[in-house]
């Protein structure tokens, strides 16, 4: 084989493997970009499960409040005939269990909250009964929610102003706080109120409504103030 046969083939082998360590190189950096991206993936689903975890958890826990926003429902029958009771979101997938056992269907009612923080409550009353004619001085500031046939009504009542003969099926009181908010049949009640001293406050309904008025987990939850 003379010289330029030589040289040709050296060129061709030089081609060959210029192309082949092109090629790997141009392999070797998709691999590297695709697991970069690969990492970078798995780490925004970590954080999206991190995030709907906790939000997960806010949403079911029967004592963590969010916002500073306290929901309360009052469903009549939870636990049985005229075992009424208030029931965080939580234990309310609604449905009213009714069931046989009052003690295996009580709920979770307790709350816990912060001092020196205003804490908005939000009362929904599902029960529809009446049971009392409610009358007394406001001590705390509250807004009644009515469904008409023209759409919702908001009724504001203020401090010191005199409520007479109400019609109510419940009542919402923390009597260590002379805090006793009426409600009525099918409404939802709001208030905000900030408990300045941390304790253990029991709340009630003080309203004549059945076995359920005075068992803890029915009408009576207690309120850790942290």
């Amino acid at each position: 084989m003379n010289d330029r046969a030589l040289l040709g083939v050296a060129i061709l082998t030089l081609i060959v493997a210029g192309a082949s360590l092109t090629q790997t190189f141009l392999l070797t950096t998709a691999m590297a970009d695709q697991s970069r991206h690969i990492d970078q993936l798995a780490s925004q689903f970590g954080d999206l499960a991190g995030i709907v975890s906790s939000l997960i958890t806010s949403q079911t826990s029967p004592t963590t409040q969010s916002n500073n926003v306290v929901y309360l429902y009052v469903i009549p029958d939870f636990g049985g005939s005229t075992y009424d009771a208030f029931v965080l979101p939580a234990s309310f997938s609604g449905n009213t269990p009714n069931a046989s056992s009052t003690v295996g269907a009580r709920p979770n009612n307790n709350i816990t909250v912060t001092h020196g923080v205003p804490i908005k409550f939000v009362i929904s009353n599902i029960d529809t009964a009446l049971n009392q004619n409610f009358t007394s001085q406001v001590s705390v500031p509250f807004t009644l929610y009515n469904d008409t046939n023209s759409g919702q009504v908001a009724l504001q009542y203020t401090q010191g102003e005199t409520i007479t003969h109400l019609p109510i099926s419940h009542t919402f009181s923390i009597p260590d706080l002379q805090v006793n908010i009426p409600i009525p049949p099918d409404t939802m009640v709001v208030f905000t109120y900030t408990f300045n001293t941390p304790g253990v406050y029991s709340y009630l309904c003080t309203t004549p409504c059945g076995p359920g008025m005075g068992l803890a987990g029915y009408m009576l939850g207690y309120i850790t103030v942290t």
